[in-house]
Order: structure tokens, then C-alpha cells, then sequence
């Protein structure tokens, strides 16, 4: 028999270790941990947001401020959210929400379209980010948008890992960090990407419980508005590039969900009562966007950027399926090796050992069993690795709506499936070795091989310097041995690596004072509420912040065209090439003939001839120009009413030369 001693000491070496109780502890209260922190980052107001780069252009400010940024740093390239989307909401609050925004040229833009804005509509059940607009207000509202995304990404990205590893909840926090923080969410974090994995990982989730869970009541109800919201939410991302192929993505799933569950689900009258309201309700709210939104869906589809692009896929280089490997340095210096660092961002994987691993797994009737739900996931990345190496004929892309994923789209998709069969793998491996030490090995020589060939003779070996090259492709073998040999380290090194890619991506930044709080802002708006309801031209880089302040104007970034603005501009359609887009529009006034030039494939600058800004109703100009000098044209007269400032802007009142030359009383000279 044993000894007290020795029963004590047996006790004592079963009980789980302090770090282990902790974990368990975190991981037990997760929702109330992720409710507080959500409360603690709106009540500090907190966002991600790189609305500093406005510093750039607009330094004045009135607030002895030099900077909101208080850890990390304000990225240029992420234009989509501090030019466009940022000011798109931030106009929605000046607005009261409305879904066309009148402020946004001269017929307005349907906001729900334009980035799904927080508008006062049905639509908004699939947006819960945008919740905290409604009742916070613009600067608390951006607070909750930044902190429910991130704190809901964690958590739904947990619960997904964990049907991955099997219950194994260490390693499920890790592939919560591994989604999350990954470089292809957080550098799309704001736009449509971050978006799709959201209400991705929502909807796997909302069905697999649905069914695995069914004798369960209370989580039937919790999974159909799971499902309802991010059903919702998923259709009205409308960007067709990533929305197919997740689409696709999720097809796979759920069929193997039916599949898996068939057998085990009594249907019953509460699935009736819960199914049906929710199709209802999704059906009739999609209804009714689209009876609010088709004009504007119509022309998005009909521009010639993006919507008349039709792909074929494939002809994808190698190499760039290895582009997540130079993800650890994107955040830290500048430049990238393909594009532009947010299209260079994608999910750090080891998909190159997960296939191998998969087809040990699926030899044996029990394991395949037992791994069922890593199957769909499998299939769907061969799917997209054939849409990018091989591709269809034109028509067979068209009917398989695959006509709208460019290759380059298709990469976060794949991605995103290669990342979850990378958690899968570390359950697998968690649970039981599946290889033999030798072709462990052989398995990392054989990576070594793929990885290195077409990194070496690649663009990435232009951005890596050599030595960093090396070092990258040893660090990722090495991740790969203990993966296969020392599970537990391979975890924390993966998470290491996870924080160094993804979490230095986007600031942390108190507040939007880099717009609101300038001295330019303040004075357009006090001007915008002495003389209202007026039309505003903004000259050079500042075409979407006029808006953004609640002031009517010509110029913006629009999601499709301002068909009166053209009506009047270019009645015969000359330059429809130019304009009929997705469009950053940048505006000059002259008093040479109008033109267009088109910059980018979503942009152009237009140089507008007085009598045309006079024809089109401009009551204001911004400028850092002194638009006086025009004055003795005697055509359009410019009164200044504010600055310059210390970097040059004014405010200017357009007047015909038929009007009296008296001007408005000058908020002051700075």
C-alpha cells in the first residue's frame, strides 16, 4: 500500500501546474474577459485606425496635439481605411446615418454599397461592428467598430480551433492568434477581407453547433442568430475577388456538416420555429437592399474598374504562394515584394507538411473519421491551387462566378484554409506522432527544397536581403521539425512568429482628433453652418475629407459614378473610360479647358474649367493655392474667407464675376 506521503505526493503532481489553472481560468470566463476588454478599449477610445497620415497633409491643429498614435505607427498604404472608409463612417455620424449620403457629390452615394457605412436601415443586423455608432457616437463608435471586430474574431476563431484540435484548448488559443493577427486580416482588417473571415469563421461555427449540438435548445436559438447576423453581413460585403471564393469555402462546409450529422440530428417543431423567422428574415432584409440598393449594385458591376474585369485564373508563380514568408518584415520596413505590402500580407502556414500529414490520416478509416471536418477544408484549397495554376476557360469561369476572382484575390483565401489545416495539424500531431523519424526528416528536406528554389530565384530575394532570406527559410524548417518532433515548443514559436507578423501592423491611435481636431476642419465647419446645404471642390490630396466633416462635396472617393455629375460634365460620355470606376477623384480649378487624367486603375485627377465649376454649382474651394490671382480673369471670383494656414490651406467663396464682389466676414487669418 502507499504511504500518506506518497498518495500527497501523487495528488500533488496530478493537479495542474499554476500557468495550467490560469489558462484554464482565462479560457473558462473568455466571453466576460472579452466584454470587459471590449468596455476598457470604448471607454479609453481605442481604435486601429491610421488616421494620422492626415498629419501628412493637414498638420494645424487646435488641441496642442502633435499625434493620437500612441503605440506603433500610421501606415500610408492603408488608404482604404483612413481616406476612404474612416471618413465614409465618420460622414455617416454627421449624417444621421442615411443610406444615400447627399453629401457625397451631386446625387449622393448609397453608403451601404460604399464599405457597408453604419447606416439607420435593416441592413445594419448584418453589421454588428457598426452598432456602436447608433448609441456611442463617432469617436467611441470607431472604439467599439475596431474593438468588437478584433475581440469577436478572437472568439469565434477559438471555438473554430477547437473542432479542429479536438478540444485542445492551449492550441486553440493559438490558432485564435494565428487567424486574428494574421498579416492578411490585420492589414485588411477594416475592409472586406477582415470582414469575410469574421463572418466566415460565424457561420462554420453557427452550423456545426447547430447540428453537433442539437439536444441542445438554448444553442440552437444562440446558432440561428449567429447564423442570421453573419449570413447577413457575409452577402452584403459585396466585393465579389474574396466573397466567391469564401462562398465556395463555405459550401464545402456545411455540405460535409449535413453530411457528418445526417444520422444523429431529430429534426423537430422548434426547427421549424427557429429556421424559418430566420430565412424570413434574412430573405426579406436582402429583398430590401436590393429594392434600396440596385441602381448602385448595377453601376458598381458595370464599372470598368472593378467590374467589368473578367479572370481566368491560372499561370500563378510558385513562388508567391511563399509570400507569407516575408510577412515578419512588411510591418517594418518599407516597400514589398509583390505590389504593395498590404497585397504581399497573407496567413503564415505549413501547408507543406499538412497535405502529407492529411493523406496518412485519410488511409485509416478511424482517423478519417475522427478528422472529418478538416476534409471540407482540404478539398477547398485543392480547389483554389487548381483555379490559380490552371484556371478555366472564360465561359466555364463565368458560369462558376469565378470570372470575379482575379489570382491575386484568390491567395487569401487559400490562405485562410491553409492556416486552418495548420491548426488541424497541430492536434493531429498533439494526439499521436502519424510520421516515422525518418520521413519526419524527409519531410523537412523535402520543404526545404520547395520553399528555397523558388524563394532564390524570386522577387522576394530582392526584398530579403540574403542573409535575412536564409535565416527566414532556417526559422521556418526549423518550425516545421518541432512541429513534427516537439509540439508544445512549435506552439509557442508559432505564436511568437504570429505576434511579430501581425500585431505591429496597426497602431493603437486615441480618437479621430487627426481629422476633427485640425484647425482646417474646424473652420470648414463652422463655415459649412453659416452658410449651409452648399457644394465644396477640396483641391489636391484632401478629396475625402470634406466630407467626412458633414460638408457637401463635388469631389470624393465614389464606389460607382455621380451620373448627374457627369450628365453635366461629359454629356457624350468622351472620357467614361476615365471616370466610370472605382475612383479616388482629385480636382483642380483652371481656367484652361477641362480635362481627365486617368493615374491609376482607381484614380484620376480632373482639372476643371471655371465655367464649369460655375455650371456645376461649386460654392467653395479648399485650396493651398492662391486661387485671388485667378480674380483679374474676370471670370470666377475666389474670396478668401479662411487662412492660409501654416501649411497653405484656405477656404475661398466662388462667385461669378456677374455677382457683387463683397465678400463673407473671414473666420480669421491664420
Amino acid at each position: 500500500m502507499e504511504s500518506r506521503k506518497q498518495i500527497r505526493k501523487r495528488q500533488q503532481s496530478n493537479k495542474p501546474k499554476i500557468g495550467s489553472r490560469l489558462l484554464n481560468q482565462l479560457i473558462k470566463f473568455r466571453y466576460l474577459i472579452g466584454l470587459f476588454a471590449l468596455i476598457l478599449i470604448v471607454a479609453l477610445n481605442l481604435n486601429g485606425s491610421s488616421l494620422n497620415v492626415w498629419d501628412n497633409y493637414v498638420a494645424q491643429r487646435n488641441d496642442g496635439k502633435t499625434t493620437d498614435v500612441l503605440f506603433g505607427k500610421a501606415r500610408t498604404i492603408r488608404s482604404d481605411e483612413w481616406r476612404v472608409q474612416a471618413p465614409f463612417y465618420f460622414s455617416q455620424t454627421e449624417a444621421d446615418y442615411p443610406v444615400n449620403n447627399p453629401d457625397y457629390g451631386l446625387e449622393g452615394q448609397n453608403m451601404i454599397v460604399a464599405y457597408n457605412a453604419p447606416v439607420k436601415d435593416l441592413t445594419a443586423i448584418g453589421k454588428p461592428f457598426n452598432w456602436g455608432f447608433f448609441f456611442l457616437g463617432r469617436d467611441h463608435g470607431l472604439a467599439f467598430y475596431w474593438g468588437f471586430k478584433l475581440i469577436g474574431m478572437l472568439l469565434l476563431a477559438f471555438e473554430v480551433s477547437l473542432i479542429l484540435t479536438k478540444k485542445r484548448r492551449g492550441l486553440s488559443l493559438i490558432g485564435a492568434a494565428l487567424i486574428t493577427f494574421s498579416p492578411a486580416v490585420q492589414w485588411w482588417f477594416m475592409q472586406h477581407a477582415g470582414d469575410l473571415v469574421f463572418f466566415t469563421l460565424g457561420l462554420m461555427l453557427a452550423f456545426y453547433h447547430y447540428f453537433a449540438q442539437h439536444e441542445k435548445r438554448w444553442l440552437r436559438l444562440l446558432m440561428v442568430l449567429l447564423a442570421m447576423v453573419c449570413g447577413l453581413g457575409f452577402v452584403l460585403v459585396i466585393y465579389p475577388a474574396h466573397q466567391v471564393l469564401f462562398g465556395y469555402f463555405l459550401l464545402f462546409w456545411v455540405i460535409a456538416v449535413v453530411v457528418h450529422f445526417r444520422k444523429k440530428v431529430n429534426w423537430d417543431l422548434l426547427d421549424l420555429l427557429l429556421i424559418v423567422p430566420a430565412v424570413a428574415v434574412v430573405s426579406y432584409t436582402l429583398w430590401h437592399f436590393y429594392q434600396l440598393s440596385s441602381s448602385a449594385i448595377t453601376a458598381s458591376l458595370d464599372t470598368v474598374y472593378p467590374g467589368r474585369r473578367i479572370a481566368t485564373g491560372g499561370k500563378w508563380p510558385i513562388w508567391r504562394l511563399f509570400l507569407f514568408l516575408t510577412n515578419w518584415k512588411l510591418p517594418f520596413a518599407t516597400g514589398a515584394p509583390y505590389e504593395n505590402q498590404v497585397e504581399s500580407a497573407n496567413f503564415f502556414n505549413l501547408y507543406l507538411i499538412s497535405v502529407p500529414a492529411g493523406l496518412v490520416v485519410f488511409k485509416t478509416k478511424q482517423l478519417r473519421q475522427k478528422n472529418f471536418f478538416v476534409w471540407p477544408i482540404f478539398l477547398f484549397s485543392f480547389f483554389v491551387l487548381f483555379w490559380l495554376l490552371v484556371g478555366l476557360p472564360a465561359e466555364a469561369a463565368k458560369w462558376t462566378l469565378l470570372s470575379f476572382v482575379v489570382t491575386k484575390r484568390a491567395m487569401l483565401p487559400f490562405g485562410f484554409a491553409a492556416a486552418l489545416v495548420t491548426i488541424w495539424l497541430l492536434g493531429v500531431l498533439a494526439e499521436k506522432a502519424i510520421f516515422s523519424r525518418t520521413i519526419n526528416w524527409l519531410l523537412i528536406g523535402l520543404s526545404g527544397v520547395c520553399v528555397s528554389v523558388p524563394l532564390l530565384t524570386s522577387k522576394i530575394n530582392g526584398y530579403l536581403t540574403e542573409p535575412e532570406l536564409a535565416a527566414t527559410i532556417i526559422i521556418y524548417l526549423f518550425l516545421m521539425g518541432l512541429v513534427l518532433f516537439r509540439q508544445k515548443i512549435a506552439g509557442l514559436l508559432l505564436l511568437a512568429i504570429t505576434i511579430v507578423m501581425g500585431c505591429f501592423v496597426n497602431p493603437i491611435t486615441e480618437g479621430t482628433g487627426a481629422i476633427f481636431e485640425k484647425s482646417l476642419a474646424q473652420a470648414i465647419q463652422l463655415q459649412n453652418k453659416k452658410d449651409p446645404d452648399k457644394l465644396w471642390l477640396t483641391e489636391g490630396a484632401l478629396y475625402n475629407f470634406t466630407p467626412a466633416l458633414g460638408v457637401r462635396s463635388l469631389n470624393t472617393v465614389r464606389f460607382y459614378p455621380d451620373a448627374k455629375l457627369w450628365q453635366q460634365a461629359d454629356p457624350a460620355g468622351h472620357h467614361e473610360k476615365v471616370y466610370n470606376r472605382y475612383a479616388h477623384m482629385t480636382a483642380f480649378v483652371t481656367p484652361k479647358p477641362t480635362s481627365y487624367d486617368l493615374t491609376y486603375a482607381d484614380s484620376f485627377t480632373m482639372d476643371l474649367n471655371f465655367r464649369l465649376v460655375e455650371k456645376l454649382g461649386v460654392n467653395y474651394v479648399v485650396s493651398q493655392r492662391m486661387l485671388e490671382n485667378y480674380n483679374s480673369l474676370n471670370a470666377l471670383q475666389f474670396i478668401r474667407v479662411y487662412g492660409p494656414e501654416s501649411d497653405g490651406w484656405s477656404i475661398y467663396q466662388v462667385k461669378s464675376s456677374s455677382e457683387s464682389a463683397e465678400s463673407l466676414n473671414a473666420v480669421g487669418p491664420q
